[in-house]
């Protein structure tokens, strides 16, 4: 029984391309954990990071915290393998001097 179970937890767990800080794409799939129900493809420079992710934690400041990283390009799909193809610049985070004192001209002048 316990081996039947494992197997069908196998096919109901999601899938996604793994590869850390890569020049090129990344063919090694992994199967993610129960907690994971996101692929994510994060792009910084001429790098990328591909990996399982949470769909709770998609998001700029998240994956900016997570990978101490501040200017990088990113998405999340939710099917398996979805994270191969390239960015398409979708979700940007660029955080820089000139942005920061562009949301700080709103409570006070640089």
């Amino acid at each position: 029984f316990f081996s039947f179970f494992s197997f069908l937890m196998l096919l109901l767990l999601s899938q996604c391309y793994h590869c850390d800080n890569s020049p090129t794409v990344c063919r090694t799939n992994s199967t993610c954990l129960p907690t994971e129900d996101t692929c994510l493809q994060l792009k910084f420079g001429k790098l990328r990071t591909f990996s399982c992710w949470k769909s709770s934690q998609c998001s700029v400041n998240e994956i900016a915290d997570s990978f101490f990283l501040d200017n990088f390009d990113f998405f999340c799909c939710e099917h398996d393998l979805c994270n191969e193809s390239a960015i398409t610049g979708v979700n940007k985070a660029a955080f820089s001097i000139a942005s920061m004192c562009v949301v700080t001209l709103h409570l006070s002048p640089c």
